[in-house]
C-alpha cells in the first residue's frame, strides 16, 4: 500500500487541511495512508524533517514524502502508485537542477526533489539516526545545522556517504508544483525574489484554479 507523508508546521496547516489534503482524498488516496508531521514545537526545517523520517513504518517499503507547499497533478495517485519503489524525485526546478536527466540516474544526480519525494523507509530512518546523532551540534558541520535548514543537503550527504551507488528515478512531467508564493513565501529566513516553480508541469489549469480560490479564501 503506498503512503505519503506530508511535512508541515502550525503556519501551513489551513493549507494542508483545506487544500492539499482534500486533492489527495479527491484522486482516492484514503485518509490512512496520509500521515502529517506537524512542527509544532517550532523545532525548525531540519530538526522537524529528521524526527518526520523516524515516524516512517518500521519496514522495508517506503513512503512519498509532500511539503506543505505544494499542489499534487492530475494523475498524481496512479504515478505515486507506479513508481512506488526505491528512490523517486518528484519535483524539479531548472534553477537548482537545470534541464535534463529524466528517468533513471545515479543517486548523486537525483533532483533536489523534497517538495515531493519517494524515500525508502529504511534510508529515512538512517537518515534521520544519522543526522541527529552526527551532523547537527557537530562543529564542522555547522554551517549546514545552525540555521535550521538544509534538510535536502543532510539526506544527500547520507546517500552520499551509504548508498553511493544506488539509482534513482527523476520523474517528468513532474508530480507537484511549488506554490509557495501562494502561502506568503518561503517559510525559512532566506526570502525568493521569484517563485521556484517545477520545471515539467503540466497542469496549470490546477494552479490557477488554486490561485483564484486561495485568493476567495483571503477576501472572505
Amino acid at each position: 500500500m503506498t503512503k505519503y507523508m506530508i511535512h508541515a508546521y502550525p503556519k501551513r496547516m489551513w493549507y494542508v487541511e483545506e487544500y492539499l489534503i482534500p486533492s489527495m482524498l479527491k484522486q482516492g488516496i484514503q485518509e490512512y495512508q496520509i500521515k502529517v508531521h506537524n512542527d509544532v514545537d517550532g523545532e525548525g526545517n531540519l530538526k522537524a524533517c529528521m524526527h518526520a523520517f523516524a515516524e516512517v513504518d518500521d519496514d522495508d517499503h517506503g513512503t512519498w514524502h509532500l511539503q506543505d507547499d505544494v499542489c499534487i497533478c492530475k494523475d498524481f495517485k496512479e504515478l505515486t502508485e507506479l513508481y512506488d519503489s526505491g528512490l523517486v524525485a518528484g519535483f524539479s526546478t531548472e534553477r537548482y537542477d537545470g534541464p535534463g536527466r529524466i528517468g533513471g540516474v545515479r543517486q548523486g544526480d537525483m533532483w533536489f526533489s523534497f517538495p515531493c519525494i519517494r524515500i525508502p523507509n529504511q534510508y529515512a530512518r538512517e537518515c534521520s539516526d544519522w543526522v541527529l546523532k552526527y551532523i547537527i551540534g557537530n562543529p564542522a558541520y555547522r554551517g549546514y545545522w545552525h540555521d535550521g535548514v538544509n534538510d535536502d543537503w543532510c539526506f544527500r550527504a547520507y546517500l552520499g556517504n551509504y548508498h553511493k551507488d544506488d539509482v534513482a528515478t527523476n520523474l517528468a512531467p513532474n508530480l507537484v508544483n511549488h506554490i509557495d508564493y501562494l502561502l506568503g513565501g518561503g517559510s525559512g529566513k532566506i526570502k525568493r525574489e521569484a517563485p521556484v516553480m517545477a520545471q515539467y508541469w503540466k497542469d496549470d489549469d490546477i494552479v490557477k484554479a488554486l490561485e483564484k480560490s486561495i485568493n476567495k479564501r483571503i477576501r472572505e
